[in-house]
């Protein structure tokens, strides 16, 4: 049996029917082992699709689908759908395609460096809707150049709420804790 990698465990996490939240015949939805925000769900196909650049316009309903399941999850968290980000990275750390459904806080222990924050915040983070449009015009997804990874990755940090732009990483965690509890208190009252 071969071993399997770090890279190779969310193929492992999805066929534990313990971490299943929503399942159809297409896709599966988990949790995010690693949230990066206070709800933070995975979308993946069951069919074996490493990443958005080995998608074609005949995957449309997959991802439809993937999608579907994606709004199920966000139901389970008291939110408004456009209170989540939904979209896939363009180098994901991890095989099997997924769809990060992440609420907007990024509000966790789990975000602990400016590279997890440029990764949902800039484009390196390409939204749903955008490849649908792409595979829709051009039936597939344009790989970026690494340089152009890393300048997104490396972009200089910006609250994703407000126009605060913080010098540094730590200084953007106390901001989103403020929003946090601004939110928090305004939904109690």
């Amino acid at each position: 049996m071969a071993s399997q990698t770090w890279a190779d465990g969310l193929i492992h996490a999805i066929n534990n029917k313990g971490k299943q939240l929503f399942v159809s015949d297409l896709a599966v939805v988990i949790k995010d082992k690693y949230p990066k925000a206070l709800h933070h769900f995975l979308v993946l196909p069951w069919k074996d699709i490493d990443s958005v650049y080995d998608l074609s316009a005949e995957d449309n309903a997959l991802l439809q689908d993937m999608y579907d399941l994606g709004l199920q999850a966000v139901g389970t968290s008291g939110l408004a759908t456009d209170r989540f980000d939904y979209g896939y990275h363009m180098k994901p750390s991890m095989r099997r395609l997924h769809l990060h459904v992440i609420s907007k806080d990024y509000h966790s222990t789990c975000l602990s460096h400016r590279y997890h924050w440029n990764a949902f915040n800039t484009e390196f983070l390409i939204k749903h809707e955008h490849v649908i449009e792409k595979l829709q015009a051009q039936g597939s997804i344009d790989r970026p150049s690494m340089q152009y990874i890393m300048q997104l990755l490396e972009t200089p940090l910006r609250c994703n709420q407000c126009s605060f732009r913080p010098k540094k990483f730590a200084d953007l965690k106390l901001h989103l804790q403020q929003h946090v509890e601004t939110e928090l208190g305004s939904t109690a009252s």
